[in-house]
């Protein structure tokens, strides 16, 4: 017999993971939401997943999208993670935010920042896998930003 939904989240509380703000330009401007259900998937191609509630706001947007990013929460960025995670904040003005290449808004400070190109989709449950051609990427220094036990936290020094 499967766990209940609050068992799961207990359960996979455990496993720490980083944080990320998966970023989509739209007609309106562009989308936001933080995610941290984002993996390396291959090399060759290079390829990254993220993983969308089908009842998310942007998640119809990325499976129609041509291109979409990643950014990758430093230290420091809890506040761009909780507002990314509200339903209500999740609407860009992607006129005060950088681009990429190929014009996918991008934010600042972010460790890493990733545009992808829209690979392919898989229904998973009441989420879809969202696969990701990486074409271009920006690094940062720092430090990674975490989300453990239902919490945000750094990695230590």
């Amino acid at each position: 017999m499967p766990l209940d939904a609050a068992r799961f989240r207990q359960t996979m509380g455990q496993l720490a993971t980083g944080v990320a703000v998966v970023t989509v330009r739209t007609p309106q401007g562009g989308l936001g939401m933080t995610a941290s259900s984002v993996s390396s998937l291959s090399l060759e191609p290079p390829l990254l997943l993220v993983c969308v509630g089908h009842d998310a706001a942007i998640h119809d947007v990325l499976l129609h999208a041509e291109r979409f990013g990643v950014n990758v929460l430093a230290s420091g960025q809890e506040a761009l993670a909780r507002r990314f995670a509200d339903r209500a904040r999740q609407g860009l003005d992607v006129s005060a935010l950088e681009t990429s290449p190929g014009g996918v808004p991008i934010l600042a400070g972010a460790l890493a920042r990733i545009e992808c190109r829209l690979h392919g989709h898989f229904t998973a449950g009441d989420h879809s896998i969202i696969t990701g051609l990486l074409e271009w990427s920006d690094v940062g220094a720092g430090r990674p930003l975490c989300y453990f036990r239902g919490g945000f936290d750094g990695l230590g020094a």
